[in-house]
């Protein structure tokens, strides 16, 4: 295990922190836990809540499972816009919003961003999915789904899907007044030029800060730090993407995210806003 160097300051900030991207058992690629032990390190932790994330299979209705074992800290809820629920889909999105989901999820291991770098379901032949028409502008069922998204309060994520596209999604989002996240900007699949998550911000976008990317060496500490400073700490929220399976727990994740953060010249405060005060504006 990580050796914290801060550990009295990260034990502290798990308090109440969240991870709002986790992917847990069922699951159609190995995972490291389920639900329910997710649940349990969340509570070992003093945590206060965590996000359910399933590429081809939604998790409302998981989160109300859990939350019915007992467990103090909460589960949430997710669909991702994939073909396993018919893709850009306004029924299946209106379906799962009715059950609780927080985050609607733009298409990702579909996406014909993701197929085009590199194919992770083998099973499927599709070119993917894509959110733009001919012309370049966003499809009308991606409308159709951002209106939905807007009635039920809830938030949407660009999930793997192109520049292009993120920025349509995150710009058409913004203009309803969406709480809008831009998804791990830092993974080559969807590497965001800093300059263009500054104009997203700008917006009113939320970007994602990801332990996945520097706990596999993809990006150091020392460059997520300083597009965390560049952006601001008030315009991010950092989580895991962890779960997969022989890499180190979600909770041990985020401890390790905070500790380098904090090494790397961040202070209390502005990790425990992007890991309190951000996740918990984003699930209300």
């Amino acid at each position: 295990m990580y050796q914290l160097q801060n550990k009295e300051k990260v034990l502290r900030l798990m308090e109440g922190a969240y991870d709002l991207h986790t992917h847990t058992a069922p699951d159609f690629f190995p995972r490291a836990l389920d639900d329910f032990k997710l649940m349990e390190q969340a509570d070992r932790y003093k945590m206060a809540g965590v996000m359910l994330k399933n590429h081809l299979d939604p998790t409302p209705a998981r989160a109300i499972l859990a939350n019915t074992q007992g467990y103090k800290a909460k589960a949430y809820g997710s669909a991702v816009m994939n073909l396993s629920i018919g893709g850009l889909n306004p029924i299946a999105a209106q379906k799962y919003l009715e059950l609780g989901a927080k985050i609607i999820w733009m298409p990702t291991i579909h996406s014909r961003n993701q197929i085009e770098y590199s194919k992770i379901d083998n099973k499927i032949q599709s070119a993917g999915i894509r959110l733009l028409d001919d012309n370049g502008y966003l499809k009308p069922e991606v409308l159709e789904i951002l209106d939905l998204i807007k009635e039920y309060k809830a938030t949407v994520a660009t999930g793997h899907i192109s520049i292009g596209e993120s920025i349509a999604v995150c710009t058409a989002a913004r203009e309803r007044g969406i709480k809008t996240i831009l998804t791990h900007p830092d993974w080559a699949c969807t590497m965001i030029p800093i300059e263009i998550q500054k104009l997203l911000v700008s917006k009113g976008v939320i970007v994602e800060k990801l332990w996945f990317d520097v706990g596999l060496n993809l990006i150091s500490a020392e460059y997520m730090a300083q597009t965390i400073k560049e952006l601001g700490p008030e315009n991010c929220f950092m989580a895991t993407d962890r779960e997969q399976a022989g890499m180190e727990f979600p909770a041990e994740g985020l401890m390790m995210f905070m500790d380098a953060m904090l090494e790397q010249g961040l202070s209390y405060e502005q990790v425990y806003c992007m890991t309190h005060e951000n996740p918990a504006k984003i699930i209300g």
